[in-house]
């Protein structure tokens, strides 16, 4: 999982400079060369989509997702434990949720293409899926490291 991590690491940041490549160049091609590109606002979208997604599923490595600590911080050993464990057995039931939620809506869309760049829209809608299996995977080994913790 530390592979996948990286790779999905390194393809947000490609992504974010890929974007911002993108909207730097439809600013000079508007206002210097009085010619807008047709595709760039969509690719910029769609890459903010699959950034902010696979960003999630990285963050979810590090335990790094906002949390409600109040309860988990009044309380220690076994205790502590068992309210991480639920609060991971929930984000896996809610991630799950979101992935099954994310191949539906893929199919759903299946047919529509992006006016600008022509593209199946399923390919956009694919990064709930793919970023869902991920994050499930990392908060299921931050749940097992948890279980085998010792006190």
């Amino acid at each position: 999982m530390d592979k996948i991590n990286k790779c999905l690491h390194w393809a947000s940041v490609i992504s974010i400079t890929v974007m911002l490549l993108i909207i730097f160049l439809q600013v000079i091609f508007r206002y210097v060369l009085h010619n807008s590109l047709t595709f760039s606002e969509e690719l910029a979208r769609y890459l903010f989509v699959w950034t902010v997604f696979l960003g999630s599923a990285v963050v979810a490595k590090n335990n790094g997702h906002i949390t409600v600590g109040a309860l988990a911080r009044r309380l220690t050993g076994a205790k502590a434990r068992y309210i991480k464990i639920v609060a991971y057995i929930s984000a896996m039931v809610f991630v799950s949720i979101l992935f099954f939620q994310g191949i539906k809506m893929m199919i759903l869309v299946s047919f529509q293409h992006s006016p600008a760049l022509g593209i199946s829209m399923s390919w956009v809608y694919l990064a709930i899926p793919v970023s869902m299996f991920v994050m499930f995977c990392n908060i299921l080994i931050l749940a097992v490291d948890v279980l085998h913790a010792k006190e």
